[in-house]
């Protein structure tokens, strides 16, 4: 594994999540979660009010006169507060790991664009390397020609593999601008990882390889935090629809100043009390949503679980059978390059025929592009299992 890919990797992922906007919502959402903070520390569980009233005798305004000025505050239940507090709480730790769930994401995406370039950058590799190895054999055919060794048929067999292989480097190269393309379009522009020296060495480069976690019940990973993060947030706004079964009390001091031909003449002061009452017309779809939140939180984090247990399990199969896959490929392709020689050499012998020197040089085309996109393989097999285990490049 290379340490540089994966830090460029790390700065890729940054830059991707600036423009994600996923992840640009999440944390708006967390701020706006965190604003309820100002109402958890104010005394009172709203805004105040001030009231007021004039009335006067029909008889004139002289006759009598009365007016009352009120102001009034709602007052916090008990353990309303505290519940309150919870919730703000735990949504902020809710939003923090849905966004952190969704960086795992992004970086799954980037991980899929970043290999997707090392396939094509392998391809093209073959292309060249095939088109290098055409142009020698062509130049040899043609020599051979001149001399009255070999028909002039199988010197155009030369040629033809020439313009085939041109043709195969041509494509191979407008694949990787494409794929580059594609990664840069993620990030929205920056592609350190691709300009890491140690980029698809060997095909072993991105992302390296993490130890084996344990139980599915204790990975470490987004999802299952962001699930349980999730249940505690329910269970939040259960414990705060418990601690609420009314609206807020009121509590209100009034004056009122009377004038003229009235009972009562002067300025006097009250308190006025208002109580709103508990009743299952309110309460009971309040708990019931609460509860049905709380069973779908809960089923969700089962459900997590389950699969992210089956992921890990089918990503480190994967990777045992590209394990395997890389080592045959390796083998295959150095029978094949001892094929080729001894073609060659044949060859130059006289003992064999252009056709057959072309149809051992297919076989070993054929071993180099299967032990390079096996070498991808593998390497995407790696990231993959990172991505199973939660682990976002550089972390």
């Amino acid at each position: 594994p290379e340490p540089a890919v994966s830090a460029a990797l790390a700065r890729d992922l940054d830059a991707a999540m600036e423009l994600d906007a996923a992840g640009r919502g999440l944390l708006a959402a967390r701020e706006a979660v965190r604003a309820r903070e100002a109402l958890v520390r104010s005394p009172i569980p709203g805004a105040p009010a001030i009231g007021g009233s004039w009335r006067t005798d029909l008889r004139g305004p002289r006759m009598a006169r009365e007016g009352d000025l009120e102001v009034a505050a709602p007052v916090w239940l008990p353990g309303q507060r505290s519940a309150l507090g919870a919730t703000v709480e735990a949504g902020i730790t809710e939003a923090e790991r849905r966004f952190a769930l969704r960086r795992l994401e992004v970086a799954g995406l980037l991980r899929d664009a970043y290999w997707a370039v090392g396939a094509a950058e392998s391809d093209r590799r073959v292309a060249l390397d095939r088109l290098a190895t055409a142009r020698d054999i062509a130049r040899d055919f043609e020599r051979r020609a001149h001399f009255g060794d070999i028909s002039g048929i199988e010197a155009l067999l030369g040629r033809n593999e020439v313009l085939t292989a041109e043709l195969a480097a041509a494509r191979a190269s407008a694949a990787v601008d494409l794929a580059r393309t594609a990664y840069r379009t993620l990030t929205g522009g920056p592609a350190f990882a691709l300009a890491a020296p140690q980029a698809f060495a060997g095909g072993m480069a991105g992302v390296r390889p993490e130890p084996i976690p344990g139980p599915p019940a204790r990975i470490s990973h987004p999802a299952l935090a962001a699930a349980e993060a999730a249940l505690e947030a329910a269970e939040a706004r259960v414990r705060l629809v418990a601690a609420t079964p009314r609206e807020n009390p009121e509590i209100g001091i009034f004056g009122r100043a009377q004038y003229g031909s009235v009972t009562e003449q002067g300025v006097s002061v009250g308190l006025r009390f208002r109580l709103p009452l508990a009743t299952e017309a309110r309460n009971a779809p309040r708990r019931a949503e609460a509860e049905a939140e709380r069973t779908r939180a809960l089923a969700e984090l089962e459900q997590v679980r389950r699969v992210l247990g089956g992921e890990i399990t089918q990503a480190r199969i994967r990777l045992a059978a590209a394990q395997q896959a890389r080592r045959l490929a390796a083998e295959r392709r150095g029978i094949a390059e001892q094929q080729l020689a001894a073609a060659r050499t044949s060859f130059a012998n006289g003992e064999i025929g252009a056709f057959d020197l072309f149809r051992v040089r297919q076989l070993q085309l054929e071993a180099q592009a299967a032990e390079a996109q096996a070498a991808i393989a593998l390497g995407r097999a790696r990231s993959q299992l990172n991505q199973a285990e939660g682990v976002v490049p550089g972390g």
